[in-house]
């Protein structure tokens, strides 16, 4: 009987609600399993039979952060759906597990408050063929594992203040950081890291329930005030896990998306990771009320269905709109948006995110409470209203330099010039009173006078509880108007509130779940949640280069980046510009080299043109049409890879000539460098002219491109080659084109191409393959010698393209 009653009481206690685990936790999806030690560490990780855990590494189901240290499990007990890990510390850490046939979450449900932060993991794993950073996910082997943030509170990456004791911990180990042409994400902000010979998942929660002094855009000690709300505590932080087949990445987190209420974005042909129109291309341009018809016209001719206002707003904060864009405010929007739409075309908006401009009202003429604060500087004594120079004592908040250099006291604004150190104390000169309309007066030294941070821009910013009132002013205008894209440029302003990627997550989501129908939207950065929510990315701003040459390399290597963050592609700005005095007006060329390399990368892009531009650039409607064309064979993937492997080589050129409605032909192109004549330093006894050697791959017919500049002017240019002399009978003064085309014809042009007069050549010439001779000859006239620039182009065979549905 007592045998018996010993047996039973061991039986109960293996059924007890609570027990510690006598064997490994076996936890397991349709292609993932998934096995825990009763220490809390993980004993495997195998997607599809392949075992993917590193098991050179102790990988903890959950690791906390205390006091600049990190507190590993000892100990797992279970309780239903609840696993309770006793840490190092003797605290009690709980978290709630469950098992779909897509993937295993793991929700933190009880977390002690003294804890600063936890970290999922970190998961190291033994793959590495393909890391996305972003969005965590790691193929190898032709599988992938991936770890999901399933709510805004679970960040990519690793608390700053903890990244040393995570290297330490892990023998010092420092991942790949992520390269973007807007400058390098460093390992400890990404989802994934690779290490080289391995990878690691790294998804974190922080506790933002207190007021902390942090490391703030370079700035020691930066005033962090506790976020309100739900999202403060550590609890509720939750992740997804999944493994599957490498295709399947994709796929399988949109359907975790939809399976976990997480946003998923809809276009008509379909999701907008995976959708084609999450590539398309746009045109920015400043359309208004009172030149809509104009620019819908101009984005018919290029197929473009979406047009974007680079900066309608006369501020950022309440969002009004300026009245050269629209004097009848919202509505006046509304009634822009609905005749586009007849026309088959959406109108986006730009703006700044959460930048603050300065003559908003929630800084002028009473400024908001919620404007952003840098910290407290403390007065001395006494200020009356009009004294410009103010002595506080010292402070640690002036090492990183600002713009507008603010400050805020009661409900007045003050700017300072100088900050000079004296001693123990700082005095700050030149400070102008009652600064953007505030009014100014009289302060006690008991009064706190704010630091506000800035931007270069010349903007402030707001707190997170203003921010999200500058995301509701954007939802309400985005749901009255029917805007149907944005830009979240400057999304990383938000940071400056010192919560890192969760208030950038915040803003986005916070619109994102706001509006009433799919926005198109983007931004120049990722991070892991936003991965859900942004259609892509895009930027380029290559003001000041020529198409060529702005940023090429960094277009490059972002494509790179979208690829393994299985992420749609863009490939950034263009400009097309009249002539100035820096650069010559754009070219067909110059525009058929950007469109060669979207069609070789399949990569949307943002074409701006202004106005001015689309009105007075004589080859206007040939460049939209050229625009049309290559954008239309990309986005029915009409380029074979073969040819596409060609097209994205930047050092090639090309023309694409449509010969029916379906059919078109592709030529390479050799586009020459600019070959020099300066008729005031010719030789003694040489005429007006020049001998060039030219070379091209390509022989039989060229074209040329002929410009004089300075002052002067020339008459009957000619070109004698080994295969024949051609001579133009016309006269070009400065600042005109001779343009002579591949199609034989020629003409003579103003500096932005529009047509001045039709000329007849005399005579054919061809450039033979290779190297070869070019005589060039003119007569010259006018008081002053004028330059002359040549660029020669040749083609190579065609291609056929054949449009096929």
């Amino acid at each position: 009987m007592r045998k018996l009653n010993l047996l039973m009481g061991i039986s109960c206690w293996l059924c007890a609600p609570c027990l510690l685990l006598a064997q490994d936790l076996k936890l397991k999806t349709a292609d993932l399993d998934v096995s825990i030690a009763e220490n809390g560490y993980y004993r495997s990780i195998c997607v599809k039979d392949r075992q993917v855990l590193d098991e050179k590494v102790s990988t903890p189901l959950v690791t906390a952060c205390v006091e600049g240290k990190l507190v590993h499990p000892t100990e797992l007990r279970r309780k239903g759906k609840r696993l309770v890990l006793t840490m190092a510390d003797k605290r009690n850490l709980t978290l709630t597990y469950k098992e779909t046939p897509l993937c295993i979450t793991l929700e933190a449900t009880e977390v002690p408050d003294e804890y600063d932060a936890i970290l999922f993991g970190p998961v190291h794993v033994n793959i590495h063929d393909v890391v996305g950073d972003v969005v965590g996910v790691v193929q190898g082997d032709g599988v992938a594992l991936g770890m999901q943030a399933l709510n805004i509170k679970t960040i990519g990456g690793i608390p700053a203040e903890y990244v040393e004791p995570v290297r330490t911990h892990y023998e010092g180990k420092t991942g790949r950081s992520a390269q973007l042409s807007v400058g390098s994400v460093p390992d400890y902000r990404l989802a994934a890291v690779d290490f080289g010979n391995g990878a690691s998942f790294q998804l974190s929660a922080r506790n933002r329930t207190r007021q902390e002094y942090r490391m703030v855009q370079n700035q020691e000690g930066s005033w962090t005030l506790p976020v309100q709300g739900p999202d403060a505590r550590i609890e509720g932080a939750k992740i997804a896990m999944f493994g599957c087949s490498a295709s399947d990445a994709l796929e399988r987190i949109g359907a975790i998306e939809v399976e976990q209420g997480l946003p998923h974005p809809m276009f008509a042909d379909g999701w907008g990771k995976s959708s084609r129109q999450a590539m398309r291309s746009y045109l920015i341009t400043r359309f208004s009320e009172n030149n809509l018809d104009f620019v819908l016209d101009k984005a018919e001719k290029a197929g473009l269905k979406y047009v974007y206002h680079p900066g309608p707003f006369r501020d950022w904060g309440h969002f009004n709109w300026s009245k050269g864009f629209t004097v009848n405010g919202d509505d006046g929007v509304k009634a822009m948006v609905d005749k586009a739409a007849e026309r088959g075309i959406a109108l986006g908006v730009h703006t700044l995110t959460n930048f603050m401009t300065t003559n908003d009202a929630y800084v002028t003429p009473v400024p908001s409470e919620h404007l952003l604060k840098q910290g407290i500087l403390k007065l001395v004594s006494d200020i009356d209203a009009e004294q410009t120079t103010l002595t506080i004592e010292k402070s640690h908040l002036f090492k990183t330099p600002l713009k507008l250099n603010a400050l805020m006291i009661d409900k007045e604004l003050i700017t300072f010039g100088k900050m000079e150190e004296k001693e123990e104390r700082m005095l700050l000169t030149g400070c102008r009173r009652g600064a953007y309309g505030t009014s100014k007066s009289a302060h006690t030294c008991q009064t706190p006078l704010y630091k506000l941070w800035d931007y270069p821009y010349n903007t402030l910013f707001p707190d997170l509880e203003l921010q999200d009132v500058f995301t509701d002013r954007l939802v309400e205008i985005f749901n009255k108007t029917g805007l149907k894209q944005i830009s979240f440029d400057g999304l990383e302003g938000c940071m400056y509130t010192g919560q890192d990627d969760y208030a950038t997550t915040r803003f986005v989501e916070r619109f994102v779940r706001g509006v009433n129908h799919n926005v198109l939207n983007d931004a120049s950065r990722l991070n892991h949640f936003t991965w859900h929510m942004h259609t892509r990315m895009n930027w380029g701003e290559p003001w000041g280069e020529a198409m060529r040459t702005g940023q090429v390399e960094q277009r490059i290597k972002n494509q790179n980046y979208f690829e393994r963050n299985l992420f749609p592609r863009m490939l950034g700005w263009f400009l097309i510009r009249l002539a100035d005095r820096k650069f010559e007006c754009s070219t067909l060329e110059d525009l058929e080299w950007a469109l060669s390399e979207s069609a070789g990368f399949d990569a949307g892009y943002a074409m701006n043109i202004e106005p001015r531009t689309l009105q007075k650039h004589g080859q206007i409607d040939m460049l939209l049409e050229a625009i049309k064309n290559w954008d239309m064979l990309r986005e029915k993937k009409c380029f074979t890879p073969e040819q596409m492997t060609r097209l994205k080589d930047p050092a090639t050129e090309w023309h694409l000539e449509k010969k029916g409605n379906r059919s078109f032909l592709l030529y390479p192109l050799s586009v020459t460098k600019h070959y020099n004549c300066s008729l005031g330093e010719l030789q003694p006894g040489q005429p007006g002219g020049a001998d060039w050697s030219v070379h091209t791959p390509y022989g039989g017919k060229f074209a040329f491109r002929l410009k004089v500049e300075w002052e002067g002017y020339i008459e009957n240019p000619s070109f004698m080659t080994e295969k024949g002399t051609i001579l133009f009978p016309c006269k070009v003064e400065p600042g005109q084109y001779l343009l002579y085309n591949a199609d034989g014809t020629a003409c003579v042009t103003d500096r932005n191409f529009n047509l001045l007069r039709n000329v007849v050549p005399e005579g054919v010439a061809e450039l033979p393959v290779g190297d070869s001779h070019v005589a060039f000859s003119c007569q010259k006239g006018g008081d002053t010698d004028p330059d002359v620039s040549v660029r020669f182009i040749t083609r190579g065979q065609p291609e056929s393209i054949t449009v096929v549905d």
